[in-house]
């Protein structure tokens, strides 16, 4: 018996079973862009270089209040967001990774999920 196919036949199954075993869900994208997109928006429309570039100090003021408003008041929850995402999103589950294309308000986005991990990316419009 050779022992080189075996160890290569071995690793291809360990790899594969990790693959398979760390893809990830549409519920864990749907959480991960939710933090990405709520970051994203506060980043958009709260820039504090944006703000202080052309009114100063009132600017940084500005700024400061427009992310404590986003930050609480009234806006979605967590788990909205996420459902919103999800009824956006087309998912397939290829068994060893995952892949994602998400629209939403802030941007469109598409992914792809293995070993626990999103490699995301913004598309431009009309991509």
């Amino acid at each position: 018996m050779k022992i080189a196919p075996t160890l290569a036949l071995i690793s291809l199954a360990a790899v594969g079973g990790t693959l398979f075993f760390t893809n990830p869900t549409e519920d864990e994208y749907a959480e991960h862009l939710s933090s990405n997109i709520t970051i994203e928006a506060q980043n958009a429309l709260c820039d504090p270089e944006g703000f202080s570039s052309w009114l100063g100090r009132v600017g940084e003021a500005l700024s400061s209040a427009c992310q404590g408003i986003l930050a609480g008041g009234e806006r979605l929850s967590d788990e909205e967001v996420q459902d919103l995402i999800k009824e956006n999103t087309d998912y397939r589950n290829l068994f060893f990774f995952s892949t994602y294309e998400t629209q939403t308000p802030v941007g469109n986005y598409r992914a792809i999920g293995v070993f626990d991990r999103f490699i995301l990316r913004e598309n431009a419009e009309g991509e």
